[in-house]
């Protein structure tokens, strides 16, 4: 049997490509802890998520199509299984960007079972995802195994009770509605054969008082480069989706467009004393996926410290950089 060359993604990476993909979804998302299984919240329900590189089958498997993740009872799956909370578990092919998820309520029947077991799909199912969105592979027991693209994986966690039950035709019923909505603040449902299925894709409403009180405190300028020229924006420390994440001035700072977007996608971040850091695990998850261009550009592009405004009550609420650190999987 040959041997695949494939991208290999670590525990550091694998969380970021799971906070990166259910943002793609909703701006409610909270990674709360774990080291996989990680927990989530999205849109207010929490889950953990257990994710691992999907490979060949091995050696004594004829089929060359086949792969698989393997999932042992480790103390921290364990803990999860043991918990109220729905434990997911997911395979990702990095080479086609494409998760596979297994239907969790049979896995928790083979886990009574044994220590270990095997998840099986196909490699031409993962291509297939990945050309046409979403695409199953039904295995001898006539289990429905799905792979989709990472735009839909907060999606499959709010359907999760139905969505293995589904038909293919209703999976792309529903991933083409998800579609239509993505663009705004919006939910939907879809009636199916099974009930209906959940589409929330939550956006966050900026208050205007929030950035006008942000914009005077950091005088119209970015706190990590100092550009203003119309870019600038008002931005949460703690998001806006977490329970803590206020309005108020110590939850907000003046941030460029660029910058903005880097802090709440754990490019960059800044410590208890101020000082601006690029997030080094980070750059090396977008380096193993191809997407790491202008890295050095970026890097010249900021501060050594963020600039505070004189007003001390103005400054950034210490508590809430950690927060902040926590919810965007800085540690």
């Amino acid at each position: 049997m040959s041997v695949r060359d494939t991208t290999i993604l670590d525990r550091k990476d694998l969380r970021y490509l799971l906070i990166d993909s259910l943002r793609l979804y909703s701006d409610n998302v909270v990674f709360i802890d774990g080291n996989n299984p990680y927990r989530f919240s999205i849109n207010k329900k929490t889950f953990y998520v257990f994710i691992k590189n999907v490979h060949e089958s091995g050696d004594g498997r004829s089929n060359q199509d086949e792969c698989r993740i393997q999932v042992s009872k480790t103390k921290n799956f364990n803990e999860a299984m043991n918990s109220s909370t729905d434990v997911i578990v997911l395979g990702y092919f990095a080479d086609e960007k494409v998760f596979a998820a297994w239907n969790p309520f049979l896995m928790r029947d083979r886990f009574n079972q044994k220590k270990q077991i095997s998840l099986y799909s196909r490699f031409s199912v993962q291509k297939e995802a990945a050309k046409e969105k979403i695409a199953t592979y039904r295995d001898a027991n006539d289990q429905s195994v799905i792979s989709f693209i990472p735009d839909y994986l907060g999606l499959y966690l709010e359907n999760l009770n139905s969505i293995h039950l589904l038909s293919d035709l209703e999976l792309i019923q529903l991933v083409d509605q998800s579609d239509s909505l993505n663009n705004y603040n919006a939910d939907g449902e879809l009636d199916t054969s099974e009930g209906k299925l959940t589409i929330t894709h939550a956006r966050q409403k900026r208050d205007p008082n929030f950035r006008r009180k942000v914009y005077d405190a950091y005088n119209n300028k970015c706190a990590m480069c100092g550009i203003g020229l119309e870019l600038l924006e008002a931005a949460h420390i703690v998001p806006h989706s977490h329970e803590k994440g206020t309005d108020d001035i110590d939850n907000g700072m003046g941030l460029c467009a660029l910058h903005h977007t880097a802090y709440d996608r754990s490019l960059i971040y800044f410590d208890e004393e101020l000082n601006i850091l690029i997030n080094e695990n980070k750059m090396e998850y977008l380096e193993k996926v191809g997407l790491d261009s202008g890295i050095r550009k970026f890097e010249k592009l900021a501060f050594d410290k963020i600039q505070i405004p004189e007003n001390h009550t103005l400054r950034p609420n210490i508590g809430n950089i950690k927060i902040a650190n926590q919810t965007r999987g800085i540690f």
